[in-house]
């Protein structure tokens, strides 16, 4: 299973913190000083020709952080001031330390009593040290009032370990105030809530910086959702062996296109073909077999009885793996197809768009899905799936519940595509970009994680490999040529790059 790169919660912090500093063993105060060391590091590589650093600093362990940070910078010779924000409230025993400890350096400090008193010098970064990741309510009164006046200055604002304000999974009915931070720089792993699109105003770009906790309670202490890395996909590709043959990697046979939607059909096609495929079939309208022959002339064509839409498939016994849905469209005679498909095959199958709204317009088609069929739907589609989502935390709650509940894997489609699988655990994707926003890229994805399946790869791998896959080949097309000219197609061509770059880690690990 895919086990690195863990994702915990905030709630688990204290527990993980407590783990090191007992079997490291090291205090409380090394474990501030090695956090702060390595933000501060962070900090002047994104920003060297700066000078001037405000530190926004909390009653907390947060603010605690941004003491020693502040002492650091002093220590080089910056200029560094500090903005008190604790009120009344009584300062953590650590953050009290080290606040004592900048104040006797001789450093800059200002208490704030009125938000309108907090007035940060020209041409200064502001470091938000205000609340840690173990928040768990909204932030009102005078700190909401702080957030608010940040928020309308036109400094750069880095947060330490998470923007203050923003809750570490669940914001809920947050009415409270929130940093809007221009970069984070957050401890050890991501936190859950940088892999929602709502979240982005707040956390800007964000960069996980290794304080060191203990290796053993990161690897024993137990996690539900994960982030993929080129190490933990590209470890998990099949590699052909010397004596492979196109009948030994797969037949993978793709029901796609319809009379008004054939490009779908070829975008899939050349999504899995490019994709270590044995051998790709393309079932396709009887009138419409002649676009599949000129376009992708690798493919073999089995045409359907119906002229012009899916309506079944005879035999299902050369393949390893059936992909169903780009271009399909949604009529009575492809519904039907599908639930005679769904009733004869139980072997590895990833469905997609059309399909998709087919399984939630028909009832009982669900309930036919083989346990392991993936399922690969952008938000809209999800929601006609399994209704409408209050939050994209409340979202990732229903993604995990489906999946579970139907014994699949979902691949919720987006900035941070998210697989979940019957098990209940949730991998985030870390690569694409918003230029493969353009139809038919999920066409593409389809055909890839087909031809995975068919070339021997499990449902979960497939996902992962493909979604991965998928959005790299995607980051390779913007490097050439930008955003706004990506398409779809152009993802596919570079699929062969991508594996390539994957075999190539792969080998050079082993040595």
């Amino acid at each position: 299973m895919l086990k690195n790169n863990k994702i915990f919660k905030t709630s688990d912090l204290q527990k993980l913190d407590k783990y090191t500093i007992e079997n490291e063993p090291v205090t409380s105060l090394d474990l501030m000083e090695r956090a702060a060391t390595v933000f501060t590091e962070k900090l002047l590589i994104f920003f060297p020709n700066n000078h001037i650093f405000n530190i926004l600093a909390g009653f907390g362990n947060n603010g605690g952080d941004g003491y020693v940070v502040a002492r650091l910078l002093l220590k080089k010779g910056l200029n560094v001031k500090v903005f008190g924000l604790h009120g009344n409230s009584v300062l953590s025993p650590d953050c009290a330390v080290n606040r004592k400890r900048f104040i006797d350096m001789g450093g800059c400090y200002i208490e704030v009593k009125n938000p309108d008193n907090l007035q940060p010098d020209e041409n200064s970064v502001l470091v938000d040290a205000i609340f840690g990741a173990g928040l768990n309510r909204p932030v009102t009164g005078f700190l909401g009032n702080v957030i608010h006046r940040i928020n309308c200055l036109s400094h750069p604002v880095v947060a330490i370990d998470i923007p203050s304000g923003l809750m570490g999974e669940d914001n809920g009915e947050n009415n409270g105030a929130i940093v809007k931070a221009d970069y984070t720089f957050t401890f050890q792993f991501p936190k859950l809530a940088f892999m929602f699109p709502e979240n982005v105003v707040y956390v800007g770009h964000w960069d996980v910086l290794d304080i060191r906790l203990h290796p053993a309670i990161l690897r024993e202490y137990p996690a539900a959702y994960y982030y993929l890395t080129e190490e933990v996909v590209a470890s998990r590709l099949l590699i052909p062996e010397k004596f492979s043959h196109k009948g030994t990697l797969g037949n993978t046979l793709l029901i796609a296109g319809s009379y008004p939607m054939m490009g779908a059909a070829v975008l899939a096609a050349k999504g899995a073909i490019r994709s270590g495929t044995g051998l790709l079939s393309m079932h396709v309208p009887c009138k419409l077999k002649e676009v599949i022959h000129l376009s992708v002339p690798e493919a073999l064509v089995e045409v359907d009885r119906n002229e012009f839409c899916f309506s079944g498939v005879d035999n299902l016994s050369r393949f390893q793996a059936v992909g169903i849905g780009p271009g399909i469209g949604t009529s009575p005679v492809t519904a039907e197809g599908i639930r005679q498909l769904l009733s004869v095959w139980q072997g590895k199958v990833v469905l997609d768009a059309d399909a998709l709204n087919l399984l939630a317009s028909n009832s009982g088609l669900l309930e036919l899905l083989p346990k392991g069929a993936v399922l690969t739907p952008h938000p809209k589609e999800f929601e006609r799936l399994a209704g409408k989502s209050v939050n994209d935390f409340d979202r990732l709650n229903k993604l995990s519940t489906f999946a579970r509940l139907h014994q699949v894997y979902v691949v919720l489609k987006g900035a941070h595509t998210i697989i979940a699988t019957p098990e209940g655990e949730c991998y985030f994707n870390m690569t694409g970009n918003p230029g493969m926003a353009k139809g038919g890229a999920g066409d593409v994805l389809t055909g890839i994680i087909a031809a995975l399946l068919a070339s021997g790869h499990s449902p979960l791998d497939a996902a992962v490999i493909g979604v991965y896959a998928h959005g790299l080949a995607g980051d390779l097309v913007v490097e050439e040529q930008g955003m706004r000219g990506v398409r779809a197609g152009d993802i596919a061509d570079k699929l062969g790059l991508v594996w390539k770059k994957m075999e190539t880690y792969n080998m050079a690990k082993q040595r």
